[in-house]
């Protein structure tokens, strides 16, 4: 296109749709979530925002939101859709050139100018000089370029590189690809200039995954079912439609859910359109064979296709946006896109079965040389190996199991055939073992009682190793004192080797003595195991003797020195085994607790989302009690309350399945605490009267289980009587529970109880006395460390806090009352803080009046017949609309209101006059 001697050099006509953003269909998902992450009230949080994700991730819809968006809050902006004719720099200016008219249309460059000097870099700083003077210094401008994959001519990248290292302060830059952009990125991203917005970011949440399929494709979907689609698909935009339109004609959409992968028709043919016919054969052909491979690395690729180039170039890939993900911050394990591996492994079938077979059998070899022993089995497994599977089992089975791999070797033992099984009684002795501490334990007594059948054969170690898992099993069925009496018995006869069995006789007995209110005693075993020397084969015991540490610390409210020694034993473990063992998640999941009411809510969180599925497969009833108790408490003040009901609601069926009859009761506590926080007294008594109906049938109960019932319905009796007025019979049902803790060892129960009687005092006009309750919780707090606990019991609490550091600045100086000021200090900080920290607070009126002015049409429509005292199905039917859009419309504007539950939204919306 550029002028040759004699030619007139005539501009390219230019096409309109590709200066125009995509049209939003009507009803598209808002994606409020990003919106707020990119831009603030005033613009773009960034000067680059990077926005790259394979096709039909949502790029270009997001990036049109954020135009429309950014134009409501003044911002002039400009829209510019690139194709691979844009490769001609010439081209390319123009339509640059074009962007910017739209940007400033006093911009009057003379388009008609031939500008041979693009192939330079003077010309390149020339032309964005030019762009960059005609812009109003006065004015905010925001210029988006979308599909930037296909760009590869270098002069292009040079201009786009030259635009951003000058780019003025009120001119921001949206791109979106495919894949990153070869240019160079990393001083913006050290001067904290670039926010990029990858797959994982863009990819829909639990909540706009479910506005998708209820709202937008009119269908109606259970909670469960959106979170399967969700998690099946990443929250791929572009599948999720598909999947939607597939799910109308569905009868049964439940199965829909759990069956749909990226062989279902319209998404294979997606894929095979959009994604592989995009790549170069060479690499189709590669990741065929390595979607054999449910994780990735060079050396692994490379020992199973042979093919180094794409091998060594797995990050490249990743980077290219190839649907490639990133398992480690270092860069060395990958995974396939779950629904592009089951696609590309369906092509992969139709190439025939041997070489499916070679694969796997090369994927197991190497595997089994780096000691990642339940990988080489599984692979031996897939390629038809049954008997190195079950040599693999004999030879490493026991000490994979030590090292917390349960689940996994569970299931690779039931994927052999059971006539193969009963040749090898070692194997036996591992399904039984896996039976158990998973937590099946009808299955495990099945098991049992065929060993025991064969144990006149059997070694003495042999012998030993069953009534060793015998024991476990009374211990996971909490009958403790049974546990205990097996391992005095069987303990004296152990001997030294396996290495695993003597110690495993002792963490029972140190949960004996923990079930007995003995934790010195339950601490001292615990220390004793943690100071054997670590070798692979004991990780078990050390893990549980880590966890048991940490319930003896939780009770005592040593919190520090229980986070201290947790640290210690996780950065000690993880030299033995890799972090997806599940004694890894089972120790994190508890260190959460002790983050959570040291109120690092923010550790406790990541902490916890590590450990939940090893506290439903391989935990105590203790452990999951203490776990359940602070994730509660942290999903109401995030108010996830969706996610609450749904944690409580499984974790019931978790207590029902397993019989543990102690975790019950603990829901039933938490139930009702949750329920009275949300206004809803009349529900939280009906609950609690309905359990104890229920409770009444139960027989048989060891005494600590009877104790434990006996508590936390006592607590949760207190906490009815006192919400409904009753403060004098609240205080009688509470004195005897509290004076039977202040006489042991529990201080963090009796600082519990001292903070609800506290309350108590508090709706009794009692201020002396309820500050004397919070100095009395205070003096029980070890390390001085407990920070949630006080902020769990509300409001009331941290007032009389406030006041109660007043008084001590006033008393005499003493190190105790100057100790107690640091952690009230503490304690109270978010409550002084803006609402958006999510933590029931004083916001400001001017704060809660700029927070109504943002409320939606629909948010305050749901919120007038809230004030009205319409319950939710109430307002559903008034608005037409299904409950959970009603949820939708409440969660967003409590947050905006800075609230988290009902009583405090109407008490705000009065306070303001807002619907006067």
């Amino acid at each position: 296109m550029v002028s040759g001697p004699g030619n007139s050099f005539c501009p390219p006509a230019l096409i309109a749709t590709r200066m125009a953003p995509p049209r939003l269909a009507e009803g598209s998902v808002q994606r409020d979530r990003l919106l707020r992450r990119v831009c603030s009230r005033k613009g773009p949080v960034a000067p680059l925002c990077l926005v790259t994700a394979p096709a039909g991730y949502g790029k270009s819809t997001f990036m049109a939101q954020c135009l429309h968006h950014l134009e409501g809050l003044g911002v002039i902006t400009a829209w510019l859709t690139l194709d691979s004719d844009d490769n001609e720099g010439e081209q390319f200016f123009y339509y640059l050139a074009a962007a910017f008219r739209q940007l400033n249309p006093s911009f009057t460059r003379n388009l008609s100018e031939p500008h041979r000097n693009l192939d330079t870099p003077a010309g390149v700083r020339r032309l964005v000089t030019g762009f960059l003077g005609s812009l109003d210094a006065t004015r905010r401008y925001t210029l988006f370029l979308d599909d930037y994959q296909h760009i590869e001519n270098p002069r292009v990248h040079e201009l786009v590189q030259y635009l951003l290292k000058h780019l003025p302060d009120n001119l921001c830059l949206f791109i979106g690809s495919r894949s990153l952009p070869p240019i160079r990125l990393s001083r913006l991203r050290a001067a904290g200039e670039l926010l990029e917005i990858d797959s994982g970011v863009l990819g829909f949440d639990g909540d706009e995954t479910g506005a998708l399929l209820r709202e937008v494709n009119q269908l109606q979907v259970s909670d469960d079912e959106v979170a399967l689609l969700q998690s099946r698909t990443s929250g791929w935009a572009a599948v999720l439609q598909l999947a939607a339109l597939s799910m109308r004609g569905s009868v049964d959409r439940g199965h829909f859910a759990r069956a749909f992968s990226g062989n279902h028709g319209s998404v294979a043919d997606f894929l095979a359109e959009e994604v592989v016919a995009q790549m170069p054969q060479s690499l189709a052909f590669f990741l065929r064979r390595v979607s054999v491979l449910e994780r990735l690395s060079a050396p692994l690729c490379e020992a199973v296709t042979g093919d180094r180039q794409h091998s060594v170039d797995l990050a490249l890939l990743r980077d290219a946006r190839l649907l490639i993900q990133s398992l480690d911050d270092v860069g060395y394990w990958y995974r396939l896109h779950p629904l592009f591996r089951d696609f590309l492994l369906r092509q992969l079938e139709s190439a025939g079965a041997d070489e499916r077979v070679e694969l796997h059998r090369r994927a197991s070899a190497w595997f089994e040389d780096e000691g990642l022993i339940p990988e080489a089995i599984q692979h031996a497994i897939s390629a038809g190996d049954h008997g190195r599977a079950l040599d693999l089992l004999d030879e490493q089975g026991v000490s994979q199991i030590a090292q917390g791999h349960i689940s996994q070797l569970l299931g690779l033992i039931r994927r052999l055939p059971e006539t193969l099984l009963g040749e090898s009684q070692k194997v036996l002795v591992q399904l039984t073992w896996l039976q158990v501490l998973s937590n099946q334990l009808h299955q495990g007594r099945r098991m049992l009682d065929e060993l025991k059948a064969r144990s006149a054969t059997f070694e003495l170690a042999q012998q030993v190793e069953v009534h060793l898992i015998e024991a476990n099993l009374y211990t996971i069925d909490d009958q403790v004192e049974t546990a205990g009496q097996l391992a005095e018995q069987w303990l004296p006869q152990a001997p030294e080797d396996p290495v695993y069995l003597r110690p495993t006789f002792r963490l029972i007995q140190g949960f004996v003595c923990y079930h007995r209110r003995d934790f010195a005693g339950a601490q001292t075993v615990a220390q004793e195991l943690l100071a054997i020397p670590t070798e692979a084969d004991l990780v078990y015991n050390k893990a549980y003797a880590s966890c048991l540490d940490a319930l003896v610390c939780l009770v005592g409210a040593r919190l520090k020195q229980g986070v201290d020694a947790m640290e210690v034993q996780l950065r000690n473990l993880l030299r033995f085994v890799l972090p997806s063992s599940q004694l890894i998640a089972l120790m994190e999941s508890m260190l959460g607790v002790l983050y959570y009411y040291r109120g690092d809510l923010q550790r406790a969180e990541s902490s916890f989302q590590r450990g939940l599925d090893a506290q439903r497969v391989i935990a105590t009833v203790d452990l999951v009690i203490a776990v359940t108790r602070a994730r509660v408490q942290l999903l109401f003040r995030q108010q996830k309350h969706e996610a609450l009901l749904d944690y409580l609601r499984e974790t019931e069926q978790l207590a029902q399945a397993r019989g543990w009859k102690r975790l019950l009761a603990c829901l039933i506590h938490e139930r009702v605490r949750i329920l009275l926080a949300l206004g809803e007294q009349p529900q939280a008594r009906s609950r609690f009267d309905q359990w104890q109906r229920e409770r009444a049938t139960f027989s048989g109960l060891p005494g600590h289980a009877r104790d434990s019932l006996d508590y936390w319905s006592s607590v949760a009796d207190t906490r009815l009587r006192l919400a409904e007025g009753d403060i004098e019979g609240a205080e009688i049902q509470l004195q005897p529970v509290l004076r039977e803790f202040l006489n042991g060892e529990n201080r963090f129960r009796a600082m519990e109880l001292h903070l609800l009687l506290a309350r108590i005092r508090l709706a009794a006009k009692r201020d002396m006395l309820a500050k004397q309750s919070l100095e009395n919780a205070l003096a029980l707090d070890t390390d001085h460390s407990t920070v949630q606990l006080f902020r769990d019991e509300g409001e009331e609490i941290i007032d009389a806090l406030h006041s109660l550091k007043v008084d001590l600045r006033q008393a005499p100086d003493n190190a105790r009352h100057q100790i107690w000021q640091r952690q009230i200090e503490t304690i109270i900080t978010p409550f002084e803080g803006a609402p958006s920290t999510g933590v029931p607070g004083r916001p400001s009126e001017l704060s809660e009046t700029t927070s109504v002015n943002e409320l939606t049409k629909k948010e305050l429509a749901t919120l007038a017949l809230l004030v009205e005292g319409l319950s939710n199905k109430e307002i559903s039917d008034q608005l037409c609309v299904s409950i959970n859009t009603v949820k939708t419309h409440l969660k967003s504007a409590y947050g905006k209101l800075g609230v988290s539950r009902r009583t405090q939204a109407v008490r705000t919306l009065k306070r303001l006059g807002v619907f006067e």
